[in-house]
């Protein structure tokens, strides 16, 4: 089973887009979730980003209500992608849906 809560700090302000795609229309917003961790080996804070994406009435929801710095708790599956960056790094993405 891949489901997952996670508690953290939005970065920026959420932005609410659309989409209109041949079967299917709607709404959705996507913002970044920065997740305190810390290393007690190191004895350091570090955080933890995973992008965030949600749909329709909930996306809205989300919209209106959030803002940059607000505390968040989100469940969904995780999934993870990967992209070559300009350097020619290759990254690998979390994501929540």
């Amino acid at each position: 089973m891949n489901e997952v809560t996670l508690i953290g700090n939005v970065v920026r302000d959420v932005e609410l887009k659309t989409y209109d795609g041949s079967e299917t229309k709607g709404s959705y917003v996507r913002f970044t979730l920065a997740i305190n961790e810390y290393n007690y080996k190191n004895n350091e804070n570090n955080a933890i980003f995973v992008n965030i994406v949600a749909f329709n009435k909930q996306a809205e929801r989300l919209y209106k209500n959030l803002n940059k710095g607000d505390k968040i708790a989100v469940e969904g599956r995780l999934k993870t992608d990967s992209y070559i960056n300009s350097d020619g790094e290759k990254n690998i993405v979390l994501k929540l849906y």
